[in-house]
């Protein structure tokens, strides 16, 4: 008698081996935005506008912002108190992310029907659906994916996944000793004061308070605490019982791991989830997220909620050198780069030409919205975010042509798209910068006072960058501070080109602390150099620069 299960083995692994690999292309966006179809979509509609959603090889998911709708909604039609009920925990939910879990856990599911062996993940978000991707992204290589058919077990995946994390905090916290206030103090008088001058060194420290919540000096600081050890054995036992694996090669052999994501796009990922940030208030890992990370950050945003979660928090070079993980800078605020806001011919903002008295009195208490979706999609006028929208989709160009089998199949409106692009860069590149934190620039008189209110919070917390490395911080405030660049930060072209060709723009950011601003400081603009693959190749597209001297080092040498 013939071995069925012999056969039907050998069937299967035949049909694997002829089977195309499919795409999975999930965009999560920012929070509070949904589709419009005009061009004040984010971003990750934008894109996902211009994918092939006709290709049998290449399936979509996109999920609208945190706090677009109720979670718990049964009814779409529902009675006024419904509807006052919904419009409140919608709010909520903008505001701290309490859904934040089951935005994640939605994402999850749609790889689980969907995902076979060798097909391709991609995944693109923007602010907090950024976030979102990479914390998911991060999750499936980690806790891995479960088999078709195990949804009930989602939920218990995702807490595992959170106790994994609170390991990761623990060590954390004993490899990041807490400083007493005197060594504090000590180092902050050992800061350059702004005028450049040479400080007096301090006296030496006497009675030095102890470290607190730390490892002892004859302690490894590499030696993983308790709750990680239990999640991390948790894991893996769930993992080799419940979940998919794939080949990969490591170390120069094939083994067997947990499915990872090939493609993570994000435009200014920020964390601002509440949830997380009161039991993870560490920076969650780009390592082991995906095997190509792109990362679009804002220069020019101030928002204490909108602090950039960035790579380079977490990242070293020996750690992922092998992973293709690139973090760029762009100008602009939040939605300048990852998008959401419209724009208009007709628009005097948008044309930089002065306001009559009344139209300037509306434009003070309104914020910009579009008032209608767009005739012809696609064909809307340029605008600042789209330089990091052009930016992403040549980066997704470019890996899918080093692996062709992994390539996302695109619409012919993208070409058109790159071919107004070209013509008009510098155009959009001198695109109107919405600040949030400024009158008269989009947001509306009372938002703005709101997330002025914000910034004088001292219960919210942020990351701050200073001489030993990114820290956690409540105080000083915020007070509208600008975002702390790296000093080895990449720079896309049209930072420098606004730099050099706008008068008016002067951004105060600086590598941390007290320091001058880094990028223009008296007429003296950063010295930079492209980046290695753009050094024989000045005339290409999106070029890239790393800082190499700041500003302010340059003025104190002239």
């Amino acid at each position: 008698m013939a071995d069925f299960s012999t056969l039907n083995g050998n069937a299967n692994r035949e049909s694997e081996k002829k089977r195309t690999p499919r795409k999975l292309v999930l965009c999560f966006d920012g929070t509070g935005n949904t589709f419009t179809g005009s061009n004040s979509d984010t971003n990750v509609v934008k894109i996902l506008s211009k994918l092939d959603r006709n290709d049998p090889d290449q399936y979509h998911y996109y999920q609208t912002g945190i706090g677009t709708y109720d979670i718990n909604d049964e009814s779409v039609n529902k009675g006024v108190f419904g509807e006052f009920k919904s419009s409140i925990s919608q709010t909520i939910d903008q505001g701290i992310g309490t859904t934040f879990d089951a935005h994640v856990m939605a994402g999850y599911r749609f790889l689980m029907r969907y995902y076979d062996s060798g097909d391709k993940i991609y995944m693109f978000g923007f602010s907090r659906g950024a976030f979102t991707a990479k914390f998911l992204a991060r999750m499936v290589h980690t806790v891995g994916l479960l088999c078709k058919g195990n949804e009930e077990m989602v939920p218990f995946a995702y807490r595992l996944y959170q106790r994994y994390l609170a390991g990761e905090v623990e060590d954390f916290i004993v490899s990041h000793p807490k400083k007493s206030k005197k060594e504090k103090k000590h180092k902050k008088n050992k800061k350059a004061p702004a005028n450049g001058d040479v400080p007096t060194p301090p006296p030496e420290l006497e009675d030095e308070e102890p470290l607190h919540e730390g490892h002892r000096e004859d302690e490894d600081p590499a030696t993983h605490g308790a709750k990680y050890a239990v999640a991390r054995d948790e894991i893996a036992a769930f993992s080799d019982t419940f979940c998919r694996k794939e080949k990969a090669m490591h170390c120069g052999k094939m083994e067997e791991s947990n499915i990872k994501v090939f493609f993570l796009g994000i435009w200014d990922c920020v964390n601002s989830v509440a949830v997380l940030e009161r039991t993870a208030p560490v920076p969650v890992p780009v390592v082991g997220t995906a095997h190509h990370v792109r990362h679009a950050v804002a220069v020019d945003e101030r928002r204490v909620k909108f602090k950039a979660a960035l790579l380079a928090q977490d990242m070293k070079e020996s750690d992922h050198n092998h992973e293709d993980i690139k973090e760029v800078w762009f100008p602009g605020c939040h939605g300048d780069v990852g998008g959401g806001w419209p724009a208009s011919a007709e628009s005097k903002l948008d044309n930089g030409i002065e306001m009559t008295f009344w139209e300037r009195v509306k434009n003070f208490w309104t914020t910009r919205k579009e008032k209608a979706a767009s005739k012809a999609l696609g064909c809307d006028r340029l605008q600042l975010s789209d330089v990091p929208l052009a930016w992403m989709i040549r980066e997704v160009k470019l890996v899918g042509q080093k692996e062709e089998d992994a390539a996302l199949k695109w619409r012919e409106n993208l070409e058109v798209f790159e071919k107004r692009f070209a013509k008009k860069k510098d155009k959009a590149t001198m695109g109107v910068i919405h600040d949030s934190l400024a009158y008269g620039r989009g947001t509306s008189f009372f938002r703005v006072l709101l997330w002025k209110l914000m910034e004088w919070l001292p219960f919210i917390t942020r990351w701050e960058l200073e001489d030993s490395g990114w820290e956690n911080v409540r105080f000083p405030l915020n007070k509208g501070s600008t975002r702390d660049i790296p000093k080895d930060a990449v720079l896309h072209e049209s930072v420098l080109w606004r730099l050099k060709n706008d008068s008016k723009y002067c951004p105060q950011n600086n590598h941390g602390g007290r320091q001058l601003p880094c990028l223009k400081h008296k007429h003296n603009i950063a010295e930079c150099h492209p980046v290695e693959e753009h050094i024989h190749d000045e005339n290409c597209d999106h070029q890239i620069y790393k800082i190499t001297r700041s500003a302010s080092d340059l003025a104190t040498r002239t």
